[in-house]
């Protein structure tokens, strides 16, 4: 599993670490993935994360399952940052995909 975020990798660590998470994580530094992926919120970030050292500009949470070589089995993109799936719809995906 690989999560990609625009924070600072110093954030993601913290929280993997705090979570016992040991998932592999990616920066997209400047957002460029993001905008090619249209998914970059301009100025979307709720007041007051700034002084907690976030960018203005956020991700809208979009989650993505490949199988192993690449098709897309699941996507969920979404405009709401706190609207997100229940595990529970991703175990379903996975539950399907040969190892």
């Amino acid at each position: 599993m690989i999560l990609v975020s625009p924070q600072p990798h110093k954030y993601t660590a913290s929280l993997a670490k705090k979570f016992q998470v040991g998932f592999h994580f990616l920066v997209d530094k400047g957002n460029q993935v993001a905008q090619q992926l249209n998914i970059l919120s301009k100025n979307g970030l709720p007041f007051g994360f700034q002084a907690l050292g976030y960018d203005s500009d956020t991700v809208m949470p979009t989650i993505i399952i490949t199988d192993k070589n690449g098709k897309i089995l699941f996507a969920d993109l979404t405009d709401n940052y706190r609207v997100r799936p229940e595990p529970s719809t991703f175990l379903k995906v996975l539950d399907g995909v040969p190892i």
